[in-house]
């Protein structure tokens, strides 16, 4: 992590490149909240606001049960 950037940024960046690098393709499951906590020792809700940028960009998508 970028002790820079904002670490919810740093989230989102993350997986944007794990999807650019096709690493995260069209209907995998992107890690999740509780996986970005437990690696990179952050705050869920700091992990969940990464992903909900992406979410709210059109990148991500939720489904409801999923995880």
């Amino acid at each position: 992590m970028d002790s820079n950037k904002l670490i919810f940024k740093q989230v989102a960046e993350m997986v944007e490149n794990q999807i650019l690098d096709g690493l995260l393709l069209a209907g995998d499951q992107s890690p999740s909240t509780t996986e970005f906590a437990n690696v990179y020792s952050i705050n869920p809700a700091t992990a969940r606001k990464g992903l909900n940028i992406l979410v709210d960009e059109g990148i991500l998508y939720k489904k409801r049960g999923m995880g």
